[in-house]
């Protein structure tokens, strides 16, 4: 088996509703995302996803691209789909960084990978160890009355488990937003809040101290990936679990976080992390040290979400809570099919080849702005 061509699609989703982050990252309103497809002479075809989003990835759409169009994709033709390995080696030799695109392509091998040998990916990745998991709603930055409405809204469609984001408004009110959740909801839920790198160290130990005895699941990157080296302190006094997330895109960020007794948990990102080779070691390397693991989102297409629910499906040190395969919910319209394993706040674990979703090709034609072909 070869590969024959390989196709880029830019596309532009809005958004259900304005999602308002911390005050590095603002208001999005539109998922951008590059979809690919990997074809091969056997007529099989593989997709794959990646997802910009500045300032959260140093990669533009236009990067991903470029990358693709004049390294991954020359490299990757005329290429054994099937030898993930040692294809990730040869990106990595010729292309330093552009773990999107580089993941975009991965994603699409094991698809291709998994079609191949009439196998759900998960199996090729050791075997599901459930085949049903929870979903988690995350909560944009607002006012207590705010999340209350919202997450009595969702909680009627089953969710129990919610990401409440931070970052963009002073500490006390951030403080008292958590005693408000859990004051009307008690036990009834699960949360945890996200500051996407919105704070320093004294606000972030003035958030811990303040929300002391406050059952919150876990604090997510409370600073900058560039204060790395105040993680390991903050974990010290914290007074919750600590995740990383943009502080955990590369193998070695994951080591070097790890090593130093710096978090409790990983989130990983399919796209952030460049693919699910890239994820997966990732996954390893928090398993080695007893760190558990979050499958958690960009604002992804369902190819992103596929390949993370498999990987989390395999994981065995996933976290026992609501994981983000919610993505597409809060896009206006999907290009893939990927809605239809989620029921009532649940996804199910596909068992079909690969991925086992496909593109919604009008909805795909429809909402392209820019086309690319290497072949």
């Amino acid at each position: 088996m070869k590969v024959t061509r390989i196709e880029a699609h830019h596309v532009t989703l809005p958004l259900v509703a304005p999602y308002k982050l911390s005050r590095r990252y603002g208001t999005v309103t539109h998922a951008q995302a590059v979809i690919t497809r990997v074809m091969t002479d056997d007529g099989l075809v593989g997709i794959g996803e990646a997802n910009p989003m500045p300032p959260f990835t140093e990669e533009t759409w236009g990067g991903v691209f470029a990358a693709l169009e004049h390294h991954l994709g020359p490299l990757l033709l005329g290429s054994d789909p099937r030898d993930i390995l040692g294809v990730n080696q040869r990106f990595d030799a010729a292309l330093a960084g552009n773990l999107l695109a580089k993941g975009s392509l991965d994603v699409a091998l094991w698809d291709l990978l998994g079609k191949s040998l009439g196998a759900p990916v998960h199996r090729l990745l050791g075997g599901a160890l459930r085949d049903r998991i929870p979903l988690l709603w995350p909560l944009g930055s607002g006012t207590p009355a705010e999340d209350a409405e919202r997450i009595q809204e969702k909680m009627g469609e089953g969710y129990r488990t919610f990401m409440i984001k931070m970052g963009a408004q002073p500490i006390e009110k951030e403080v008292a937003r958590c005693e408000a959740i859990s004051g009307t909801f008690g036990e009834e839920i699960r949360y945890n809040v996200d500051a996407n790198q919105g704070w320093d160290l004294a606000q972030a130990i003035a958030f811990m101290d303040g929300t002391a005895g406050i059952p919150i699941d876990f604090v997510e990157q409370p600073l900058p990936r560039s204060a790395s080296w105040a993680m390991a302190p903050l974990r010290a006094r914290a007074t919750h679990p600590i995740s990383a997330d943009e502080g955990a895109q590369t193998l070695q960020d994951a080591a070097k976080l790890a090593s130093s007794h710096a978090v409790d948990i990983f989130s990983l990102k399919i796209s952030k992390n460049g693919g699910i080779t890239r994820a997966r070691q990732v996954a390893t390397v928090a398993n080695a040290f007893g760190i558990r693991c979050l499958m958690n989102s960009m604002i992804e297409c369902g190819v992103s979400q596929a390949a993370a629910l498999h990987l989390g499906a395999a994981t065995p040190n996933l976290l026992d809570s609501g994981q983000c395969f919610m993505s597409t919910r809060r896009l206006s319209e999907d290009v893939t099919n990927f809605g239809d394993l989620i029921t009532a706040a649940v996804a199910r674990v596909p068992d079909t080849p690969g991925l086992g979703i496909d593109l919604v090709e009008e909805s795909l034609r429809h909402h392209t702005s820019e086309s690319l072909v290497v072949s």
